[in-house]
């Protein structure tokens, strides 16, 4: 697809989309975790285990972060306007259904309540976790740090973004830990569903929301979590209801897949 300017798009999207999200804070894990029921006691991975498993980001002003902040720059200079819609798109709280775009239109919370619980009950159970860490590294935003940046969502959004931490990435833990249990659900789809889940990680770099240490901690995080969670009989029960919808649902499905 042909680049365009950054410029040019902002005023193209000024004019033809609009994208109003009520939620954007990123340590969001699901569509709506708040009467969920966790698969395990958040407390249980404390700070202390979170400290163990990820590094301290880069320091504001550090040779590695003025590095990052001039790759978002690179980046930002080549985005498309497709790139550009996807970004905006995955701007609210990260959910499952992000990855309907790999498996179909089947693939919907209406159509798949076992499924949509499941990960309802992942996202109560993984959101204080991230929560924990941000607030702990307190790491200011790529655009706060380079006014070079420029973030292609709203003021308001980027008000509320800037009142929650950028390390680790809540998109990208959500984006691996979804792929890792979708993997799960549905094998054949593995490849799929993993290149999905990094690129929700990789558009918060383009769209100039985090930086790529925010979105490798944030898998790193995200394979933890999975392990954590597979220890589960709850969630390994849920698993195997949610793993027969969907093996229903494409039955069902037109196209067959």
């Amino acid at each position: 697809m042909k680049k365009l300017p950054y410029s040019i798009l902002a005023l193209l999207l000024a004019l033809t989309l609009t994208v109003q999200a009520k939620d954007t804070s990123d340590a969001s894990m699901s569509q709506s975790v708040g009467k969920a029921a966790p698969y395990f006691d958040p407390a249980t991975f404390d700070l202390k285990a979170i400290k163990a498993l990820l590094p301290d980001p880069p320091a504001n002003g550090s040779a590695t972060t003025k590095s990052e902040l001039d790759l978002i720059v690179h980046k930002q200079a080549v985005i498309t306007l497709e790139e550009v819609t996807r970004i905006k798109n995955e701007a609210a709280s990260p959910n499952v259904f992000y990855f309907a775009n790999v498996f179909g239109p089947w693939f919907t919370k209406a159509n798949l309540p076992v499924t949509n619980a499941l990960f309802q009950r992942v996202g109560a159970t993984v959101h204080p976790i991230v929560d924990l860490a941000k607030k702990h590294w307190g790491r200011l935003r790529p655009y706060q740090q380079d006014n070079r940046i420029e973030p292609p969502l709203s003021r308001q959004q980027l008000l509320d973004l800037s009142k929650n931490p950028s390390y680790p990435s809540g998109h990208s833990t959500a984006g691996a830990l979804d792929a890792l249990i979708l993997a799960e659900l549905a094998p054949d789809f593995k490849d799929a569903v993993m290149a999905r889940g990094q690129q929700i990680g990789d558009d918060r770099v383009l769209g100039g929301v985090h930086f790529p240490s925010d979105i490798e901690a944030g898998h790193t995080l995200a394979h933890a979590l999975f392990d954590k969670l597979a220890a589960s009989q709850d969630f390994q029960a849920d698993l195997t209801k949610a793993k027969a919808e969907i093996a229903a649902a494409r039955t069902a499905a037109p196209s067959g897949k």
